[in-house]
């Protein structure tokens, strides 16, 4: 089920995400700590890849870096083949802008906005006419089809969870990133959700990088990438639930050093 760190290191060209020997470190001195040490591994363009590893072992740190939302100690990001290395704010949020949607679990709502304005609104700030019909389809396909006109407070927070995802799918960016995407919502509407974001990467070849903690959610990616201590140490193709549990377990069990998550 798994390969060694040695033996599974992704840099294929097609990579639309790219990691060189990224490391991320808090602190100075004595107390440093190394969030991610070292980490080299590629998302391939089309792919749906869950990222996952014991508490603290460095999986949203990796994501941030990965997306540009944080910078790192050393090593270089590339997206969609753009290295994010010295670039400023402007231009990373431009880059952002185009190339990339997320999902976090606080939903990122603008109050004042319908649900189909905050689904449309990263396409308007770009300045990019919504393709209406393609909106209104993944609103309803996250079963918000009847609430297009409700507003954040008007919706429990796994719908406005669903908000977050449609909005994330509607620009059919090349990259989703997704942290915990699913944690907020009941087992009926997550598994939804996770349908969803697989058929945008098999059909729309749209590249998704997730990070979870739940062994279903993560058997709906076409890969698994375990971290311990900052660093890939194995990784899962075609996951199951089972082995997905199985090697989570064992890799508890070696953890070395605490390292924020």
């Amino acid at each position: 089920m798994n390969n060694s760190v040695n033996n599974m290191v992704n840099t294929t060209v097609s990579a639309q995400v790219r990691l060189t020997d990224v490391r991320k470190v808090y602190g100075a001195g004595p107390g440093a700590v190394d969030a991610l040490a070292g980490v080299t591994y590629g998302f391939d363009a089309g792919s749906f890849t869950a990222v996952m590893g014991p508490s603290g072992s460095g999986k949203s740190t990796l994501l941030h870096c990965a997306a540009g939302l944080d910078t790192p100690t050393a090593g270089d990001v590339q997206l969609a083949g753009q290295s994010l290395r010295g670039l400023d704010e402007t231009a990373l949020t431009e880059l952002r802008r185009e190339q990339v949607a997320f999902v976090f679990q606080s939903f990122n709502l603008m109050p004042a906005l319908t649900v189909r304005q905050n689904v449309v609104l990263p396409m308007t700030l770009a300045g990019k006419q919504p393709d209406n019909a393609w909106v209104s389809e993944v609103i309803q396909r996250v079963g918000l089809g009847e609430r297009t006109k409700h507003r954040p407070s008007e919706l429990s927070g796994g719908q406005q969870q669903r908000v977050a995802i449609a909005r994330a799918l509607a620009g059919r960016t090349a990259i989703t990133f997704a942290d915990e995407p699913t944690g907020a919502l009941d087992t009926t509407t997550a598994l939804e959700v996770l349908t969803l974001l697989r058929d945008q990467s098999r059909v729309l070849g749209q590249t998704i990088v997730m990070v979870t903690h739940d062994p279903v959610a993560a058997s709906y990616a076409d890969r698994v990438v375990f971290l311990v201590d900052g660093q890939i140490v194995s990784e899962s193709t075609r996951p199951s639930p089972e082995t997905v549990a199985a090697e989570l377990a064992h890799l508890s069990t070696t953890r070395r050093t605490p390292t924020p998550n």
